[in-house]
């Protein structure tokens, strides 16, 4: 067997697929052996192939009835495992097997043992034993600075199975080493006539960017052939560019109500301001306005929103990248209500109807060509090289993330000027500190008070240091849903993005940089709930990087994953918040992590990237894959936007309650309102939640809100109001709504009653009783059977003894004692 490359694991939660081949024989009984893998939908990576032949008669020699043997020197395995650990190779406990070393000349002995209550018996021999008996050639050399994995095995033979403490030799050969392993008595348990190593550092063993490092990438995608004909058009085009679909605008809201029912409603591209700034923040508030107005206004309740924009993603139209961060949160708190498609002609807006039959929410058409939004995987091409001779320029250079960045550029790029921008600058709190750390690593850095948002301001801070670099951390946080925001607090967030990022471009654009670097955020990627005026932002940062770049101007927008919590904005998240983002399939960045990606995602050559760590499998175990992942996770199969009805869904869940009493329907529906609070919350169990605590004493917020309206729309199939929690504060009092909207209508008759007996009979198998539990519920059935006979008959009926029985009985009314009396009378038994 030999060994093609490390089959490295990922992060905790992360998964890894693995495949093993085994061929059919040849002549001489000798069948090929392979083993590949592959993270999320990733290709195939070959790790070992070989050969599997019949065992040999003869084992390799190895005397190990006299233990330890004669003449050889013990070695020290004290505290062997924390030093393996400290250079980087750590073992898990099952793992550290290691109880003894010898050495006598060349060769090596050990003494190797599970961990008390590891079963050996679960393989022929245990993996975690075979490994650990290789761990006497890392004492034997003397540590693990630089370790050795197996390349090359040959002649491996099992002889017994079971084993749970061995002896072991490792002998030099001319072409690696021979290892014998025999139990405590001697015997022989497994033989390799030949094993080579190839080193291997710890820097080889780290799994990468592979899942940390994407890009946007924009792929084809077919259309169906159907049209959205029921179109309308919501406000003047100004551009023209719809004039093709010959809709007749609509000046509001109410002018569109009055035109009748309408299942798209377009959106056309909007008008801003005379200057970058002050359009962005000019449409972008007249966006906000309409998505909060078609949100409030229930006519509206089952149709779809869609923003029409011309050139947004491509970075000629800044104003409209900012509409597309906006709409993309919205899509996420209000999944289905709304919609982004951008073209580049009359010729592309033609195609919109067909366009939008597709179940795709942000798409590009361009020359004809329909194209979908795909996260892809990036690579590392080209490193970077900063001019150590050069000023580099940081804005919120004193803040959590800019220093991050500042430490990273003395220590590992070796830069010796720094500019670090900020409100307070050198008042600011630790940037003395700062200063002086930095010059003990060689820099000289110095701290500046400057309101980047001022283009006066920092035109003349670029006049006085005339940077060769710039990167731009500055940014400011006030989530909030969408229907919350006000103007002001979306001109708050946009302020240290957009106003910031122009300002630096207009002021650097005449300059020679290395690089121009703008640290944006995947909520303007994915559209993160609840932060709709940060998505805006940095939308913006992703266009500004690819306008630059149509310039022949160097940019970078990094648009970063959540960085753990003693690290840049997210600082002041909870544990509840981190958690809540690994299950979501997006854990936090280390500093260390975060420093990587930058130089990565910076030799990467691309205008924009977005560097954070993707948990493919949980994002899989979510369910329903968003549009954004179909390139890295593969879908079983997606239903059309045509066909994703709303009535499907609730007809799906609707079925688990047919045939339930009100009681049992309402158990089911509190099971799955449970589950989908747990899911929310992080508990462990849905039995964790109590029905009757209100939902803010759970820990319920604005965005876990959110989710959970989302999860029980997706879970129902009928769309619930954005105020569902507020509605209904009690997870009592949801389940009631929900169980009467979505429960079916009792039902009566005969067939329901054959449908209740037989889930009862089903149930018989299960049921251990008593005697005395025996013959109530004999009672009551007989009850039943008497209650059906009265029903059935339509004339008087003689009793066992001829009399006739009391057709006018009151079943209802009468006590158990009655009835009892009755049937006694009925069977002859009175």
């Amino acid at each position: 067997m030999t060994l093609a490359a490390p089959l490295v694991l990922p992060a905790a939660g992360g998964a890894v697929q693995v495949q093993v081949g085994v061929g059919e024989p040849d002549d001489e009984g000798r069948r090929s052996v392979s083993v590949h893998s592959r993270e999320g939908e990733g290709p195939w990576t070959l790790h070992a192939s070989g050969a599997l032949a019949p065992a040999p008669a003869d084992t390799v020699p190895f005397d190990a009835t006299v233990w330890p043997p004669q003449g050889a020197e013990p070695l020290d395995v004290a505290g062997c495992y924390e030093r393996f650990a400290d250079a980087g190779f750590e073992y898990g406990p099952v793992f550290q097997g290691l109880r003894a070393v010898w050495r006598a000349g060349e060769d090596i002995y050990a003494e190797v043992a599970l961990p008390e209550g590891t079963d050996g018996d679960a393989y022929g021999l245990h993996p975690a034993l075979f490994d650990a008996a290789l761990h006497a050639s890392l004492v034997s050399a003397g540590g693990a600075d630089e370790g050795a994995v197996p390349f090359s095995w040959n002649g491996v033979t099992l002889h017994a199975t079971g084993a749970s403490r061995v002896r072991v030799r490792i002998r030099p050969t001319e072409d690696g080493s021979s290892i014998a392993v025999a139990d405590t008595a001697g015997a022989p348990v497994v033989s390799v006539r030949s094993l080579t190593v190839r080193p291997i550092t710890t820097g080889q063993l780290r799994t990468g960017d592979r899942d940390a490092l994407f890009k946007v990438d924009w792929t084809g995608v077919a259309l169906t052939g159907e049209r959205a004909d029921s179109l309308a058009l919501l406000g003047k085009d100004t551009e023209g560019i719809l004039d093709g679909l010959a809709l007749q605008p609509r000046t509001d809201l109410d002018d569109l109500a009055e035109a009748g029912d309408h299942d798209t409603v377009l959106v056309p591209p909007m008008a801003g301001g005379a200057g970058t700034v002050e359009s962005v923040h000019a449409v972008a508030a007249e966006a906000l306005g309409v998505i909060q107005a078609w949100l409030a206004d229930e006519r509206f309740a089952a149709s779809r929103l869609v923003f029409v924009t011309r050139g947004a993603v491509s970075g000629e139209d800044l104003a409209g990248a900012a509409v597309w961060g906006l709409v993309r949160s919205a899509q996420s708190e209000h999944p289905g209500r709304f919609g982004l498609v951008d073209v580049e002609d009359d010729a592309d807006a033609a195609l919109i109807p067909q366009v939008l039959a597709s179940d795709e929410p942000q798409l590009l058409i361009r020359g004809g060509e329909v194209l979908a939004a795909r996260l892809a995987r990036t690579e590392a091409q080209q490193p970077l090289g900063w001019d150590t001779s050069g000023t580099v320029l940081i804005t919120g250079g004193t803040g959590g993330l800019g220093r991050i960045v500042a430490r990273h550029l003395v220590a590992e790029h070796g830069v010796r000027s720094l500019l670090l921008v900020s409100r307070r600058g050198p008042a600011a709190e630790g940037a003395e500190e700062l200063v002086a750390e930095l010059r003990d690593h060689g820099a000289e850095a110095v701290g500046e008070a400057c309101d980047v948002t001022d283009a006066a301001a920092v035109a003349d801070l670029v006049t006085r240091h005339k940077p060769t670099a710039v990167v731009h951390t500055a940014g400011v946080l006030d989530d909030g849903v969408v229907e919350s925001l006000t103007p002001e607090r979306l001109a708050s967030v946009l302020r240290p993005k957009v106003d910031a990022a122009w300002n630096l471009h207009e002021a650097t654009k005449d300059l020679v940089l290395d690089a121009f670097v703008v640290f944006s955020s995947v909520a303007g990627t994915f559209g993160s709930a609840g932060q709709a005026n940060y998505a805006a932002g940095n939308a913006f940062l992703d266009a500004l990087a690819h306008h630059r770049r149509t310039q022949g101007l160097p940019a970078t927008s990094l648009a970063w994953g959540p960085w753990s919590q003693d690290s840049g904005m997210t600082g002041t998240l909870t544990d509840a918040d981190v958690q809540r983002m690994a299950r979501s399939g997006m854990p936090p960045l280390s500093a260390e992590e975060g420093v990587a990606l930058f130089d990565a995602a910076l030799a990467s050559g691309e205008p924009a990237t977005v560097p954070a760590r993707l948990d493919l499998a949980a994002l899989r175990r979510q369910g329903e894959v968003v549009p954004l992942l179909r390139g890295l996770i593969r879908t079983s199969g997606r239903r059309t936007a045509a066909a994703a009805t709303d009535g499907d869904a609730a007809a799906a869940f609707a079925q688990r309650l047919t045939g339930l009493s009100a009681a049992e329907g309402r158990e089911v529906v509190l099971d799955a309102v449970r589950g989908q609070v747990a899911a929310v919350l992080g508990h462990g169990g849905a039995t964790e939640i109590d029905e009757d605590r209100a939902f803010l004493d759970l820990g319920f917020d604005s965005l876990t809100a959110v989710e959970l309206r989302n999860r029980l729309s997706a879970l129902t199939g009928i769309r619930l109001p954005a105020t569902l929690l507020f509605d209904y504060p009690t997870p009592a009092e949801l389940v009631d709504h929900l169980q009467a909207r979505i429960a079916p209508e009792p039902s009566f008759g005969p067939e329901a009653l054959l449908g209740e007996l037989e889930r009862l009979e089903k149930g018989f198998g299960e049921l251990v009783i008593t005697e005395e539990v025996h013959e109530q519920i004999a009672g009551r059935l007989e009850v039943l059977r008497a209650k059906w006979q009265a029903l059935r008959d339509t004339a008087p009926a003689a009793g066992r003894d001829g009399s006739p029985a009391d057709e006018d009985f009151d079943f209802e009314s009468a006590s158990d004692e009655e009835v009892f009396d009755l049937l006694d009378n009925e069977l002859g038994l009175n």
